[in-house]
Protein backbone atom coordinates (compact mmCIF):
# COMPACT_ATOMS: atom_id res chain seq x y z
CA UNK A 1 0.00 0.00 0.00
CA UNK A 2 1.23 3.48 -0.87
CA UNK A 3 -0.48 6.67 0.20
CA UNK A 4 -0.79 8.81 -2.91
CA UNK A 5 -0.39 12.58 -2.61
CA UNK A 6 -1.68 15.40 -4.79
CA UNK A 7 -2.68 19.04 -4.60
CA UNK A 8 -5.82 21.08 -5.10
CA UNK A 9 -4.10 24.18 -6.42
CA UNK A 10 -5.83 27.48 -5.72
CA UNK A 11 -6.22 29.34 -9.01
CA UNK A 12 -6.68 32.68 -7.25
CA UNK A 13 -4.27 35.59 -6.77
CA UNK A 14 -1.85 34.12 -9.33
CA UNK A 15 -0.86 34.70 -12.94
CA UNK A 16 -1.63 32.12 -15.62
CA UNK A 17 2.06 31.59 -16.29
CA UNK A 18 2.77 30.84 -12.62
CA UNK A 19 -0.24 28.51 -12.40
CA UNK A 20 1.04 26.46 -15.33
CA UNK A 21 4.58 26.46 -13.96
CA UNK A 22 3.49 25.08 -10.57
CA UNK A 23 1.66 22.26 -12.34
CA UNK A 24 4.87 21.28 -14.11
CA UNK A 25 6.77 21.57 -10.83
CA UNK A 26 4.35 19.29 -8.98
CA UNK A 27 4.60 16.71 -11.74
CA UNK A 28 8.39 16.97 -11.81
CA UNK A 29 8.53 16.14 -8.09
CA UNK A 30 6.68 12.89 -8.69
CA UNK A 31 3.35 13.66 -7.04
CA UNK A 32 0.25 11.74 -8.08
CA UNK A 33 -2.53 14.27 -8.64
CA UNK A 34 -3.03 17.81 -9.87
CA UNK A 35 -6.49 19.18 -9.15
CA UNK A 36 -8.30 22.43 -9.85
CA UNK A 37 -11.51 23.45 -8.11
CA UNK A 38 -14.83 24.69 -9.45
CA UNK A 39 -14.96 28.13 -7.84
CA UNK A 40 -15.70 31.40 -9.60
CA UNK A 41 -14.82 33.83 -6.80
CA UNK A 42 -11.87 33.54 -4.38
CA UNK A 43 -12.36 31.98 -0.96
CA UNK A 44 -10.46 30.36 1.86
CA UNK A 45 -11.56 28.44 4.90
CA UNK A 46 -10.56 26.91 8.17
CA UNK A 47 -11.95 25.85 11.54
CA UNK A 48 -14.07 28.98 11.86
CA UNK A 49 -15.76 28.52 8.49
CA UNK A 50 -15.25 29.82 4.99
CA UNK A 51 -14.09 33.39 4.47
CA UNK A 52 -16.37 34.08 1.51
CA UNK A 53 -16.06 37.83 0.98
CA UNK A 54 -12.60 37.93 -0.59
CA UNK A 55 -12.08 40.09 -3.65
CA UNK A 56 -9.52 39.34 -6.34
CA UNK A 57 -8.67 37.37 -9.46
CA UNK A 58 -9.42 33.69 -9.97
CA UNK A 59 -9.25 31.46 -13.07
CA UNK A 60 -12.03 29.02 -14.07
CA UNK A 61 -11.22 25.46 -13.02
CA UNK A 62 -11.90 23.44 -16.16
CA UNK A 63 -9.90 25.84 -18.29
CA UNK A 64 -7.05 25.45 -15.80
CA UNK A 65 -7.15 21.67 -16.31
CA UNK A 66 -6.91 22.17 -20.07
CA UNK A 67 -3.80 24.27 -19.53
CA UNK A 68 -2.25 21.61 -17.31
CA UNK A 69 -3.15 18.88 -19.79
CA UNK A 70 -0.99 20.66 -22.33
CA UNK A 71 1.76 21.58 -19.85
CA UNK A 72 2.26 18.15 -18.23
CA UNK A 73 2.80 14.58 -19.39
CA UNK A 74 2.24 12.07 -16.58
CA UNK A 75 0.33 13.36 -13.57
CA UNK A 76 -3.39 12.64 -13.16
CA UNK A 77 -5.74 15.60 -13.55
CA UNK A 78 -9.18 16.51 -12.30
CA UNK A 79 -11.51 19.09 -10.77
CA UNK A 80 -12.14 18.68 -7.05
CA UNK A 81 -15.13 18.88 -7.53
CA UNK A 82 -17.54 20.26 -10.14
CA UNK A 83 -20.78 21.69 -8.79
CA UNK A 84 -23.69 19.70 -10.23
CA UNK A 85 -25.76 22.82 -10.86
CA UNK A 86 -23.23 24.64 -13.04
CA UNK A 87 -23.33 22.35 -16.10
CA UNK A 88 -25.57 19.68 -17.55
CA UNK A 89 -23.82 16.40 -16.61
CA UNK A 90 -23.88 15.24 -20.24
CA UNK A 91 -21.87 18.33 -21.17
CA UNK A 92 -19.55 17.71 -18.23
CA UNK A 93 -18.84 14.15 -19.42
CA UNK A 94 -18.03 15.49 -22.90
CA UNK A 95 -15.66 18.05 -21.36
CA UNK A 96 -13.90 15.42 -19.26
CA UNK A 97 -13.62 13.07 -22.23
CA UNK A 98 -12.15 15.77 -24.45
CA UNK A 99 -9.57 16.50 -21.76
CA UNK A 100 -8.90 12.78 -21.40
CA UNK A 101 -7.88 12.76 -25.06
CA UNK A 102 -5.88 15.97 -24.67
CA UNK A 103 -3.98 14.54 -21.70
CA UNK A 104 -3.45 11.03 -23.04
CA UNK A 105 -5.86 9.35 -20.62
CA UNK A 106 -5.19 11.15 -17.32
CA UNK A 107 -8.56 12.65 -16.37
CA UNK A 108 -10.83 12.04 -13.40
CA UNK A 109 -14.33 13.52 -13.46
CA UNK A 110 -15.10 15.07 -10.07
CA UNK A 111 -18.71 15.85 -9.12
CA UNK A 112 -20.32 17.38 -6.05
CA UNK A 113 -23.57 18.95 -4.87
CA UNK A 114 -22.38 22.58 -4.80
CA UNK A 115 -22.64 24.84 -1.77
CA UNK A 116 -21.09 28.32 -2.14
CA UNK A 117 -24.02 30.77 -1.94
CA UNK A 118 -22.15 33.94 -2.90
CA UNK A 119 -20.72 32.28 -6.01
CA UNK A 120 -24.11 30.94 -7.11
CA UNK A 121 -25.70 34.34 -6.66
CA UNK A 122 -22.92 36.25 -8.40
CA UNK A 123 -23.05 34.11 -11.54
CA UNK A 124 -26.79 33.60 -11.76
CA UNK A 125 -27.16 30.02 -10.48
CA UNK A 126 -29.96 28.94 -8.17
CA UNK A 127 -28.91 27.41 -4.84
CA UNK A 128 -31.68 25.01 -3.78
CA UNK A 129 -32.06 23.46 -0.35
CA UNK A 130 -29.56 20.83 0.78
CA UNK A 131 -32.04 18.05 0.07
CA UNK A 132 -32.72 19.35 -3.43
CA UNK A 133 -29.02 19.72 -4.12
CA UNK A 134 -28.47 16.10 -3.17
CA UNK A 135 -31.36 15.06 -5.43
CA UNK A 136 -29.71 17.02 -8.23
CA UNK A 137 -26.33 15.42 -7.52
CA UNK A 138 -27.84 11.94 -7.69
CA UNK A 139 -29.54 12.74 -10.99
CA UNK A 140 -26.28 14.14 -12.40
CA UNK A 141 -24.29 11.12 -11.19
CA UNK A 142 -26.73 8.68 -12.81
CA UNK A 143 -26.49 10.46 -16.17
CA UNK A 144 -22.70 10.73 -15.98
CA UNK A 145 -22.32 7.05 -15.01
CA UNK A 146 -24.48 5.88 -17.91
CA UNK A 147 -22.64 8.02 -20.45
CA UNK A 148 -19.24 6.96 -19.16
CA UNK A 149 -20.42 3.34 -19.44
CA UNK A 150 -21.06 3.89 -23.15
CA UNK A 151 -24.86 4.01 -23.01
CA UNK A 152 -27.19 6.23 -25.03
CA UNK A 153 -29.02 8.36 -22.48
CA UNK A 154 -32.48 9.89 -22.72
CA UNK A 155 -33.53 11.41 -19.44
CA UNK A 156 -36.32 13.77 -18.41
CA UNK A 157 -35.82 14.60 -14.75
CA UNK A 158 -36.51 17.43 -12.38
CA UNK A 159 -33.05 18.92 -12.82
CA UNK A 160 -31.65 17.70 -16.14
CA UNK A 161 -32.80 16.41 -19.50
CA UNK A 162 -31.06 14.60 -22.33
CA UNK A 163 -32.44 13.12 -25.54
CA UNK A 164 -30.32 10.40 -27.10
CA UNK A 165 -27.07 11.75 -25.65
CA UNK A 166 -23.92 9.71 -26.37
CA UNK A 167 -20.34 10.16 -25.28
CA UNK A 168 -18.62 9.66 -28.62
CA UNK A 169 -15.64 9.36 -28.88
CA UNK A 170 -15.18 7.29 -25.76
CA UNK A 171 -12.44 8.28 -23.29
CA UNK A 172 -8.88 7.12 -23.87
CA UNK A 173 -9.03 5.22 -20.57
CA UNK A 174 -11.02 2.00 -20.47
CA UNK A 175 -12.88 3.54 -17.52
CA UNK A 176 -12.58 7.27 -16.90
CA UNK A 177 -13.06 7.50 -13.12
CA UNK A 178 -16.07 9.28 -11.66
CA UNK A 179 -15.17 10.80 -8.28
CA UNK A 180 -17.89 12.16 -6.00
CA UNK A 181 -17.02 14.57 -3.22
CA UNK A 182 -18.84 15.05 0.07
CA UNK A 183 -19.25 13.32 3.41
CA UNK A 184 -22.97 13.16 4.12
CA UNK A 185 -23.61 9.74 5.60
CA UNK A 186 -27.21 9.09 4.54
CA UNK A 187 -27.35 10.53 1.04
CA UNK A 188 -23.94 11.46 -0.36
CA UNK A 189 -22.18 8.24 0.60
CA UNK A 190 -25.11 6.24 -0.78
CA UNK A 191 -24.73 8.07 -4.10
CA UNK A 192 -20.99 7.33 -4.01
CA UNK A 193 -21.66 3.63 -3.45
CA UNK A 194 -24.02 3.40 -6.40
CA UNK A 195 -22.24 5.48 -9.03
CA UNK A 196 -18.66 6.47 -8.18
CA UNK A 197 -15.25 4.95 -8.79
CA UNK A 198 -13.75 7.16 -6.08
CA UNK A 199 -14.92 9.09 -3.04
CA UNK A 200 -13.36 12.33 -1.78
CA UNK A 201 -14.02 13.14 1.86
CA UNK A 202 -14.26 16.75 3.01
CA UNK A 203 -11.18 16.58 5.21
CA UNK A 204 -11.81 15.23 8.68
CA UNK A 205 -9.79 13.67 11.47
CA UNK A 206 -8.84 9.97 11.29
CA UNK A 207 -11.69 8.83 13.55
CA UNK A 208 -14.25 10.60 11.36
CA UNK A 209 -12.68 9.21 8.18
CA UNK A 210 -12.68 5.70 9.62
CA UNK A 211 -16.35 5.97 10.56
CA UNK A 212 -17.41 7.31 7.17
CA UNK A 213 -15.36 4.66 5.39
CA UNK A 214 -17.30 2.02 7.32
CA UNK A 215 -20.62 3.67 6.40
CA UNK A 216 -19.62 3.72 2.74
CA UNK A 217 -18.81 0.02 3.01
CA UNK A 218 -22.31 -0.57 4.39
CA UNK A 219 -23.93 1.34 1.51
CA UNK A 220 -21.90 -0.73 -0.97
CA UNK A 221 -22.94 -3.97 0.73
CA UNK A 222 -26.59 -2.94 0.62
CA UNK A 223 -26.53 -2.83 -3.19
CA UNK A 224 -24.21 -5.80 -3.63
CA UNK A 225 -21.16 -3.81 -4.67
CA UNK A 226 -17.63 -4.72 -3.62
CA UNK A 227 -16.49 -1.82 -1.36
CA UNK A 228 -12.93 -2.25 -2.65
CA UNK A 229 -14.09 -0.93 -6.03
CA UNK A 230 -14.50 2.58 -4.55
CA UNK A 231 -11.15 4.30 -4.05
CA UNK A 232 -11.00 6.39 -0.85
CA UNK A 233 -9.49 9.89 -1.02
CA UNK A 234 -9.63 13.01 1.13
CA UNK A 235 -9.19 16.71 0.51
CA UNK A 236 -7.07 18.21 3.28
CA UNK A 237 -5.95 21.55 4.65
CA UNK A 238 -2.61 22.91 3.43
CA UNK A 239 0.67 21.33 4.45
CA UNK A 240 3.67 23.39 5.45
CA UNK A 241 6.95 22.00 6.77
CA UNK A 242 9.56 23.75 8.89
CA UNK A 243 12.07 22.81 11.59
CA UNK A 244 9.43 23.52 14.27
CA UNK A 245 5.67 23.89 14.33
CA UNK A 246 5.61 27.56 15.35
CA UNK A 247 7.66 28.55 12.31
CA UNK A 248 5.49 26.38 10.07
CA UNK A 249 2.28 27.94 11.40
CA UNK A 250 3.66 31.46 10.94
CA UNK A 251 4.76 30.71 7.37
CA UNK A 252 1.36 29.33 6.36
CA UNK A 253 -0.49 32.18 8.04
CA UNK A 254 1.61 34.69 6.12
CA UNK A 255 0.83 32.86 2.88
CA UNK A 256 -2.91 32.91 3.63
CA UNK A 257 -2.81 36.63 4.38
CA UNK A 258 -1.61 36.99 0.79
CA UNK A 259 -4.95 35.47 -0.24
CA UNK A 260 -6.90 38.15 1.58
CA UNK A 261 -7.50 36.52 4.96
CA UNK A 262 -7.24 38.68 8.07
CA UNK A 263 -4.28 37.70 10.23
CA UNK A 264 -6.43 36.12 12.97
CA UNK A 265 -8.31 33.91 10.48
CA UNK A 266 -5.09 32.98 8.71
CA UNK A 267 -3.43 32.02 11.99
CA UNK A 268 -6.44 29.97 13.09
CA UNK A 269 -6.47 28.06 9.79
CA UNK A 270 -2.73 27.40 9.99
CA UNK A 271 -2.99 26.11 13.56
CA UNK A 272 -5.87 23.81 12.61
CA UNK A 273 -3.99 21.86 9.94
CA UNK A 274 -2.39 18.64 11.23
CA UNK A 275 0.00 18.82 8.28
CA UNK A 276 1.73 21.99 9.47
CA UNK A 277 4.87 21.29 11.46
CA UNK A 278 8.04 19.24 11.33
CA UNK A 279 8.74 16.30 9.04
CA UNK A 280 8.04 13.96 11.97
CA UNK A 281 4.70 15.60 12.72
CA UNK A 282 3.54 15.53 9.10
CA UNK A 283 4.59 11.89 8.70
CA UNK A 284 2.60 10.99 11.83
CA UNK A 285 -0.48 12.87 10.59
CA UNK A 286 -0.35 11.20 7.18
CA UNK A 287 0.15 7.78 8.76
CA UNK A 288 -3.01 8.35 10.81
CA UNK A 289 -4.98 9.28 7.67
CA UNK A 290 -3.73 6.20 5.84
CA UNK A 291 -4.62 4.08 8.85
CA UNK A 292 -8.20 5.35 8.55
CA UNK A 293 -8.42 3.77 5.10
CA UNK A 294 -7.59 6.75 2.90
CA UNK A 295 -5.59 5.92 -0.22
CA UNK A 296 -4.88 9.44 -1.48
CA UNK A 297 -4.75 12.92 0.04
CA UNK A 298 -5.20 16.13 -1.92
CA UNK A 299 -3.70 19.05 -0.01
CA UNK A 300 -5.04 22.55 -0.58
CA UNK A 301 -2.19 24.52 -2.17
CA UNK A 302 -2.39 28.31 -1.88
CA UNK A 303 0.14 30.00 -4.14
CA UNK A 304 2.95 30.83 -4.29
CA UNK A 305 3.83 27.22 -3.47
CA UNK A 306 6.20 26.76 -0.56
CA UNK A 307 9.16 24.94 -2.10
CA UNK A 308 10.57 23.74 1.20
CA UNK A 309 7.27 21.97 1.84
CA UNK A 310 7.06 20.48 -1.65
CA UNK A 311 10.60 19.20 -1.31
CA UNK A 312 9.91 17.65 2.09
CA UNK A 313 6.71 15.95 0.92
CA UNK A 314 8.39 14.61 -2.21
CA UNK A 315 11.55 13.56 -0.37
CA UNK A 316 11.90 12.54 3.29
CA UNK A 317 8.18 12.44 4.08
CA UNK A 318 7.33 10.21 1.12
CA UNK A 319 10.33 7.97 1.84
CA UNK A 320 9.48 7.53 5.52
CA UNK A 321 5.78 7.13 4.84
CA UNK A 322 6.54 4.36 2.35
CA UNK A 323 8.47 2.47 5.00
CA UNK A 324 5.72 2.93 7.55
CA UNK A 325 3.05 1.58 5.20
CA UNK A 326 5.08 -1.27 3.75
Amino acid sequence: MRLRMGFQVWAQFVTWERLMAVGREIEGLGFDGLWSNDHLVPLAGGPDGVVDDLEGPIFEGWTVIAGWAAATERIRLGCLVSAAGYRNPALLVKMATSLDHMSGGRMTLGLGAGWFEREHRAFGFDLPSVGDRLDRLEEAAAIARSLLDGETVSHAGRWFSTDGARNDPAPVQDRLPLLIGGSGERRTLRIVARYADAWCADGGDPDMLRRKNAILDEHCAAIGRDPARVRRTAGQLPALVRANRDDAVAALAELLVGHGLPWAAALSTAYSSPFVGTVDEVVAALRDVAGAGIEEVMFDLPLPADRETLGALAGPIRTRLGRLLA
